[in-house]
């Protein structure tokens, strides 16, 4: 069975579903297979250990591509996150992305097992808002994706990859100063971390925002000092000219009327 019908069959949906579809069968599923739900089974546990790797690549924009691309995996689990982790990583290393997309400030409740962590956490507002605003960043609604990014970090500050999209958000609609904001919150939250994150990646695109922002800024200033330059030159001396032209021609009957009022007194006279 080819790769990119495996996991939309363990969801029951099309490959075209949108999130909200994904995220439905995601919670159906859930009480079909859950291991609390029977009794810690075994085999209910490895059943749904392979739903939450087919929501989590599904419900994910970037990790659906990758999947949706090949047509050779099989089912086996560790292929499948071989796969899935090609060496991106927005921190310092894809491990340390996957534990703080779904750790850090989740608050995974009391007696979590290993095998009920994902879908602990994946029932959190926090998890699912930030996976909806993945997908509109992914569709590069920037707008739509700020309002579920803004929202994930009010609920989780320190987490380290919602800053990276909310910034990347900002930055992607030229709001320049907001996007710098995102990007050093998580750079401190990065050095405070135990061992400290180096976050190159932050680095480099903070570098990369000022020489745009720079950019942008003569841009801006270029256009102004046009207008200034050329409107008033060309736009007010043509209504200047004719003004004074309408002066001059008032100027010239007025002369012309007086030349005769004078040739008629002479004449009377």
């Amino acid at each position: 069975m080819a790769a990119t019908q495996n996991h939309y069959k363990v969801l029951g949906v099309e490959t075209d579903s949108d999130f909200a579809a994904i995220k439905k069968a995601y919670y159906r599923r859930v009480k079909e297979c859950h291991p609390d739900l029977f009794g810690g089974s075994k085999s209910k546990e490895e059943e749904f250990k392979i739903l939450v790797l087919a929501f989590d690549i599904l419900s994910d924009p970037d990790k659906r591509k990758k999947f949706d691309e090949s047509s050779s995996l099989g089912t086996n689990i560790t292929e499948m996150m071989e796969y899935v982790y090609d060496g991106f990583s927005i921190m310092d290393t894809d491990v340390d992305d996957t534990l703080e997309e779904f750790i850090v400030g989740n608050k995974p409740p009391e007696n979590t097992s290993l095998a009920t962590l994902f879908s602990d956490l994946q029932r959190t507002d926090v998890f699912i808002t930030f996976r909806e605003g993945k997908n509109y960043f992914a569709r590069e609604k920037y707008r739509s994706a700020l309002h579920f990014f803004t929202k994930a970090v009010e609920l989780s500050p320190s987490n380290i990859i919602y800053r990276y999209y909310t910034a990347r958000s900002f930055y992607n609609l030229k709001m320049y100063s907001k996007a710098r904001s995102q990007y050093n919150a998580g750079i401190a939250a990065g050095k405070r971390r135990v061992p400290t994150q180096r976050l190159i990646r932050f680095q480099k695109e903070l570098e990369e925002l000022s020489r745009d922002q720079f950019s942008w800024g003569d841009k801006l200033i270029s256009i102004f000092r046009k207008k200034i330059e050329i409107e008033p030159f060309y736009g007010a001396s043509e209504e200047m000219i004719d003004e004074t032209n309408k002066v001059i021609a008032k100027l010239t009957r007025g002369t012309k009327q007086q030349k005769e009022q004078k040739n008629n007194r002479k004449l009377l006279n």
